[in-house]
Parts: C-alpha cells; structure tokens; sequence
C-alpha cells in the first residue's frame, strides 16, 4: 500500500466523538508522483515555462478528512481546482503553477527524491554564477528590489561570503524589532532553476533561517550606499 508519507495528523476529541483535523504538506500528485513545493528556488526565465500538462482536480485541505484518504491523480493540498500545471523545459522532474507570490511569477513543485539535501551554493563553484539580485522583503511575499550583481569580481565575493559562515543558535530574527530587516538574495546560473537564500538582520548580525551567521562584508551587498 503507498504510504502517505506527507500527511501529519492532529486528533482533535469532542464531546462523545473525535474527528481529525490533517494538517498537509504543500503537495501535487500527478500522474503517480508525488511533486513536493521547492521554497527555496524560483524560475529563472519565464521562458523556460513550457506547454500546460495538467490541472488540479482536487483540493484536499478542507475537503477531506479522512486521514487513511490516498490522493489521486491532479491532487493538491491547497492549489485551488482548476490550477494550470505546466512543464520546465529540459526538467521532467519539476512541474511550475502561476503565482503572483513568487518574485518570477510561479511556484515550483519537484518530483519526490529529485530535491537535493544539499544546496546549489554547496555545489557549484562561485564562477558558476551569472547573477544574483537583492531584494528587500518589505512585508509579508512583497519584495523590494534593491540591487543586481553582475560582475565577476562582486559576485564571486559574495558567494565566498554566503558560503562562508559560522553557526550561532542564540541569532533571531523578530518582526516586530525595529532594527530587523529580511533580504531574498535570488542567485541565477545557466540552469531554468534559479536558487532563492534569505538572510535576516537583527541590528547586530546578518544570517539564515539554519542560524548560519555572515559576516558584516555582506552589508555592502545589501545596503544601499548611494
């Protein structure tokens, strides 16, 4: 029997009887695969979309409660009904939706075991890099552009720095703190997929979600200085 691995259940007991509230996974079953949201990436050219594959079918949050329920083809945790699914060129394992969330117009959901633990800023070397650009995240997925980076000799430096980094569990980030501040750095190479980091500020450090904690050389990156 397949397991549904994604489901993770909350037991909720009433007054003479009990019901289950499931909490899902942002998820996509699609011709027998499982496509699991990718947060950290983003279309890296809206041409790279391909042709429509599908749509969903079925939303399930809200829908269903049955947690023994096993999700069919053109399922969805939360995309609406009637969702367009399409292709990434030259990516069979990837499938993009329209989202106006998304800095490049569309969320990606790749196929399960196809999403590597380890990051592309992990793997490639920094020449590998073409661009990347800054933005500020002004308020809740609205994004402020801020700078982009191009030349070889800045993008290698800040690549060194993101890739360089001490891990400091007692760092965090606090909306309301007047001083904090939330940047998405958006870093593309010649792949379809380009890869999204955000880096927090405290008003005393710049770091990640993993408490990993930069150096303050990546200010200039960040800040505008004119």
């Amino acid at each position: 029997m397949k397991k549904i691995w994604f489901i993770f259940t909350i037991l909720i007991f009433l007054t003479g009887c009990s019901e289950s509230n499931i909490e899902w996974t942002d998820f996509i079953e699609f011709q027998g695969d499982q496509y699991l949201v990718s947060h950290h990436v983003e279309v890296s050219d809206p041409n790279f979309i391909g042709e429509p594959i599908g749509e969903i079918k079925k939303t399930l949050k809200d829908h269903v409660t049955n947690v023994k329920y096993a999700p069919k083809n053109g399922d969805a945790a939360y995309l609406k009904t009637g969702t367009k699914l399409y292709s990434v060129i030259n990516h069979s394992y990837l499938i993009a939706v329209k989202d106006t969330n998304k800095i490049n117009g569309y969320k990606i959901y790749a196929k399960e075991g196809y999403v590597p633990d380890i990051r592309m800023l992990e793997q490639i070397d920094p020449l590998s890099f073409k661009k990347i650009e800054v933005y500020e995240e002004v308020d809740y997925n609205q994004f402020l552009f801020k700078k982009l980076i191009e030349k070889n000799e800045e993008l290698q430096t800040l690549v060194t720095i993101l890739q360089s980094n001490e891990i400091n569990e007692t760092v965090v980030y606090q909306e309301d703190d007047p001083h904090a501040k939330a940047f998405t750095l958006i870093l593309y190479s010649t792949s379809p997929i380009a890869e999204k980091h955000a880096i927090y500020f405290n008003g005393e450090n710049y770091f990640d979600k993993n408490h990993r904690v930069f150096s303050k050389e990546i200010e200039e990156f960040l800040i505008d200085t004119e």
